[in-house]
């Protein structure tokens, strides 16, 4: 059994996830490992269950959004709670015993409810439209703050002193407090009550990390095995907890992105002695590692890179339709460079016609505007607006040139916030350039399932020159590989091949079995020492 340990935390709390308000969720392209492990082990039939340290109210539509909402998993504060219901259930708001004469006005962003003229509460809706929590006022001061499980009760009750935090109750589901935290004191002193369901060995504990040490038995006396490896997403604010509470495990510690600085020697050198197994995500990452390694002479134990992200057989179908699309993924490069690289694509486009230019980011940052002006730029210095463009007539009785506006006909930008649109885009495209130092993982291997060749300057596992793609030293080299795959159908058509072929590498139980023949080698590898 494989037991994930996800880095899900958020807020200036350690344990207490604050889940946003509906109205403050702003979308961006995030990529989560754990999730994504997840998901390849359940598509390979592999039994996987989470470990939850932190209290997410919310969790079940945080699940439910990633697919994983059947996935088992032990909450620790679930445990402490003695929370055992599975299913979900709505709570209507006014249900909640309002004083006699209470009325809500529903503003733009919150229910607000008054008695007379007084400002009583204010409700707030998660995400998905549940009750998520009411903020009870006193003489305009905050006096309580009433939180509430997406299962259907209220789950935590905050009381605050003259408007500021005092402690927090955590309640079972009849809505009686098993665990109250102190919310004034430098450190979260953790009080039980004497009559909770569950039995505690103390009444007082100086952490939850102490609290979680003793409940975190129980979860491995009924729960887990010897056999079984615990996954964990390497995270400064939970590695010590894994150490401390988990030594007699098999571990693996996913370092992916910029979650865990490997820089950080002391912090590095535990989680390598810890592990029976280090995976990481790219190349370039993997370098780093063993470079701060061999530098501090830390033990070396087994380090693989291993890709989150599988690939799924999801062929494009830029074969049936005429024009030839390129997605262009602009992050990640600078503007001298993107320039160039634009320059040469828009020269390439003048000598083909039915190629089109989609220019794509995932950073919230880049607006629209921004980007058409910069295109027509240079296509008003370097080529002809007929190309690219039509001139489209406002609507007024005057239609002089002033009321005529430029449009950009063969070229699109597009900010893409979720995987399934970059799975929609490369549906139709026909090719797939990415000039940045740290080529997109999730991009390539999205490419790859779609059958497309790429076009990078940074050599990965993913892309063979000149098979299904092309390495170019310099961005002058792009007009070239455009040519290479859009002039005529036989190298496209040997990339789709090669692609296909090369899938294989990625599956979820490939991947899933490499995983595996690591961790066995490394159990040999110790036997053989012993």
């Amino acid at each position: 059994m494989y037991y994930f340990i996800p880095s899900w935390y958020n807020g200036n709390r350690k344990w207490f996830v604050e889940t946003p308000l509906w109205f403050r969720v702003f979308e961006r392209m995030s990529f989560d490992d754990t999730i994504n492990q997840i998901q390849m082990f359940q598509a390979a039939h592999e039994e996987a269950a989470l470990i939850l340290t932190c209290y997410h109210p919310q969790l079940r539509y945080y699940l439910h959004k990633q697919g994983l909402l059947d996935v088992n998993y032990w909450s620790f504060f679930d445990d402490i709670q003695n929370i055992q219901r599975k299913e979900t259930k709505t709570i209507p708001f006014k249900e909640l015993g309002w004083p006699e004469g209470t009325r809500f006005i529903y503003s733009p962003f919150m229910v607000l409810a008054y008695v007379d003229n007084e400002k009583i509460a204010d409700i707030h809706f998660a995400e998905n439209g549940n009750l998520h929590f009411v903020i009870f006022y006193e003489e305009n001061k905050e006096a309580r703050r009433y939180y509430f499980d997406d299962r259907g009760f209220l789950s935590s009750i905050q009381y605050s002193k003259d408007g500021v935090p005092s402690y927090q109750d955590y309640l079972n589901e009849f809505g009686v407090w098993q665990v109250r935290e102190h919310l004034t004191r430098k450190h979260s002193v953790i009080e039980i009550n004497p009559s909770a369901d569950q039995i505690f060995h103390k009444l007082e504990y100086d952490a939850w990390e102490e609290l979680f040490k003793e409940r975190v038995q129980l979860l491995k006396s009924e729960w887990m095995k010897p056999d079984d490896f615990l996954v964990v997403a390497s995270d400064l604010r939970h590695n010590d907890l894994i150490f401390n509470n988990f030594s007699k495990y098999r571990k693996v510690f996913s370092l992916f992105g910029d979650r865990f600085d490997v820089k950080n020697t002391e912090a590095l050198k535990l989680v390598i002695e810890a592990a029976s197994l280090v995976i990481i995500d790219t190349e370039a990452a993997e370098q780093q590692l063993l470079a701060e390694i061999e530098q501090h002479h830390l033990p070396h134990r087994f380090i693989n890179r291993v890709t989150p992200f599988d690939t799924r057989l999801r062929l494009g179908r830029s074969q049936t339709i005429k024009e030839l699309i390129i997605y262009f993924l602009i992050d990640g490069i600078d503007q001298t460079r993107y320039r160039l690289a634009l320059d040469e694509i828009l020269g390439t486009m003048m000598e083909n016609p039915l190629i089109e230019l989609h220019l794509i980011s995932y950073e919230n940052g880049r607006k629209k505007e921004q980007v058409t002006e910069e295109v027509l730029q240079i296509i008003n210095e370097n080529y002809s607006l007929e190309r690219f463009t039509d001139l489209v007539e406002n609507e007024s009785e005057n239609l002089l040139e002033e009321d005529e506006e430029i449009e950009l006909t063969a070229i699109q930008f597009k900010h893409f916030t979720n995987e399934n649109q970059i799975i929609k885009e490369l549906d139709t495209a026909r090719l797939v350039i990415d000039l940045s130092e740290k080529p997109h993982i999730y991009t390539q291997i999205a490419s790859i399932s779609a059958g497309l060749p790429q076009i990078n300057m940074i050599k990965t596992e993913y892309v063979t020159h000149s098979e299904n793609g092309w390495i170019v030293d310099e961005v002058s080299g792009i007009s070239e590989a455009i040519r290479y795959y859009f002039d005529g159908l036989s190298n496209w058509n040997n990339s789709l091949i090669y692609t296909v072929q090369k899938m294989g590498d990625y599956t979820s139980g490939k991947i899933i079995a490499h995983w595996k023949e690591l961790l066995e080698s490394k159990n040999e590898t110790i036997a053989d020492r012993g």
